[in-house]
């Protein structure tokens, strides 16, 4: 019975496994502030610009693509927000309403899901009452909207107008947790296949880096890089003893919810990168604690910067992009800067001070852009 479980992790363990581009191994003991850290060059920030109280919060997904910043309210409006660098709202991405429908329309229970693509310089939103993608000009026009063949946890597409769609773990309609589709939505491959009982599991996983997609998963150790048609693993993050055991894939949904909470685990929850550097932000869960990291891999020196969070204040959750120009940027509330400012355990350095001061007088979410650097240059 021994041989035949190893036998079976072993089998689960496979997929997973790849030859990464870099393994980074986590401290057993992360201390250094990110927001003290060496690494950081200079800090800017834009107010954005609305009138209607709390339309933007900071767990709102945002992409950016050079001067625009999109953020899509899955929350109410399933619209996107279109701001420019200085925060100016510039327009609103989303179907309108028939004239005269007044409120006699159906009600949106699900979040949609939404990407922006560079090459066509089109915003695209899924809609899962309907399961169709709209796509639209970034001036908000709508161009027109296709079937999608299954519920994505989150797609993007290609330079070639291919889709790419993340499915997650566990998901009941297919053993394969990132599919290819082409333009008009038809699944034209399957790759990442794994085989699980597990709890279902789906987050937002793609970013930009040039014409490469990225992808990240909530549970794995591992990053992949979209290239040639094909998910290769960029990195492989290790956790040491907190790796998770392939024995969760055999666990039913309930069992496998339970091991996590139970022991703890690590999830990554963005991944980007540049030229210069690799970013990924981390959680660690358990039933007892919640910790926050930055992880921060210099690509030319080969150095690792390895940063916590204030878990408990969470100014600067998970950054959403990693521009060309080696900007990490944000959305952050006045308020947390305000409680990190008043924190016995947070100090925030000069290169805050402009920030600091701006978020007393100011009640808007806020963009903030921290310009990184190699230490010493």
């Amino acid at each position: 019975m021994r041989i035949q479980l190893f036998i079976i992790c072993i089998s689960l363990l496979l997929p997973l496994m790849g030859r990464s581009q870099v393994e980074i191994t986590l401290k057993k003991t992360i201390t250094d502030n990110f927001l003290e850290s060496e690494i950081i060059q200079e800090v800017s920030y834009s107010a954005l610009q609305y009138d209607k109280i709390g339309m933007i919060s900071p767990d709102m997904e945002l992409r950016v693509d050079n001067d625009n910043y999109f953020i899509l309210d899955n929350k109410f409006t399933q619209c996107v927000y279109h701001f420019n660098r200085d925060g100016e709202l510039l327009n609103t991405i989303c179907e309108q309403k028939p004239a005269g429908s007044g409120d006699n329309l159906p009600v949106l229970n699900n979040p949609a899901k939404f990407n922006v693509n560079p090459f066509l310089e089109q915003v695209e939103i899924y809609n899962f009452e309907k399961s169709i993608v709209q796509r639209f000009t970034y001036q908000g026009k709508k161009i027109d909207q296709i079937p999608f063949p299954i519920n994505p946890a989150d797609f993007t597409r290609d330079e070639n107008g291919n889709y790419w769609i993340y499915t997650g773990w566990n998901n009941k309609e297919t053993q394969f947790r990132l599919l290819k589709a082409d333009k008009n939505g038809k699944i034209i491959d399957r790759q990442l296949r794994l085989v699980t009982k597990c709890t279902p599991v789906e987050s937002f996983a793609f970013s930009y880096w040039g014409n490469k997609i990225l992808l990240c998963e909530l549970l794995g150790n591992s990053t992949y890089m979209i290239t040639n048609n094909a998910a290769k693993e960029s990195y492989f993050l290790n956790y040491g003893i907190m790796n998770l055991s392939p024995v969760f894939h055999t666990m039913n949904a309930y069992d496998s919810y339970q091991m996590l909470n139970h022991n703890g685990y690590y999830t990554i929850k963005k991944y980007l990168e540049n030229d210069h550097f690799a970013y990924f932000f981390l959680n660690f869960n358990s039933t007892e604690q919640r910790d926050m990291y930055h992880i921060i891999y210099d690509k030319k020196t080969k150095k690792l910067y390895q940063y916590t969070e204030n878990a408990g204040i969470g100014a600067f959750d998970k950054a959403q992009a990693l521009t060309a120009d080696d900007e990490l940027i944000f959305m952050v509330t006045p308020r947390k800067i305000r409680q990190l400012s008043a924190s016995t355990y947070d100090v925030l350095p000069p290169a805050f001070d402009e920030l600091n001061e701006v978020s007393k007088s100011t009640r808007n979410t806020m963009v903030v852009r921290i310009k990184l650097q190699s230490p010493g240059e």
